[in-house]
C-alpha cells in the first residue's frame, strides 16, 4: 500500500496430509482455529476454508507485499507443531510430518484444480 492505490490478491490454495492420511473431526476443527489466528497475526483474511479427510482448500485474500512461502510456512509448520502437542497420539499416527511438502496455489480455481488432477492422478492416495 502506498499513497496512491491500495493492491490485494486473492489466492486458491490446496495441500495434502501425508501419504493422504485422514484428519479426525477434531483435529480439522483445532486446525480451522489455529489457521483463523495465523491469518489474524499475519494480516490476511481467509475468505473460505474447507478441510476434508486429507486435503485443506483455502481462499485467502492478502495484500502483494505478503511473500506467500512465509504464509505457508506460519499455516502448516506451525498447525503441526501445536496439534501435535493437542493431540500426542496424531503425531504417531502420522510418523513425524503431518503435511505433504508440496502446495498448490493459484489466483483462480480452474488453474488450482487441473494442477491438483494432475498431482493426484500421480500420487494415488493410501488407503487406511
Amino acid at each position: 500500500m502506498n499513497k496512491y492505490h491500495v493492491s490485494f490478491l486473492q489466492y486458491h490454495i490446496t495441500f495434502f496430509t501425508k501419504h493422504f492420511r485422514s484428519l479426525q473431526d477434531e483435529e480439522k476443527t483445532f486446525i480451522k482455529k489455529y489457521f483463523q489466528s495465523v491469518s489474524t497475526r499475519h494480516e490476511f483474511k481467509i475468505l473460505e476454508m474447507d478441510i476434508r479427510e486429507c486435503r485443506v482448500n483455502l481462499i485467502i485474500h492478502c495484500k502483494t507485499t505478503h511473500y506467500i512461502p512465509n504464509i505457508m510456512k506460519a499455516l502448516k509448520g506451525g498447525s503441526a507443531r501445536f496439534l501435535y502437542k493437542a493431540f500426542p497420539e496424531t503425531k504417531l499416527n502420522y510418523k513425524g510430518s503431518l503435511w505433504e511438502q508440496k502446495y498448490f496455489i493459484a489466483t483462480e480455481d480452474t488453474q488450482l484444480d487441473k494442477m491438483v488432477q494432475r498431482y493426484r492422478d500421480v500420487n494415488k492416495p493410501i488407503q487406511n
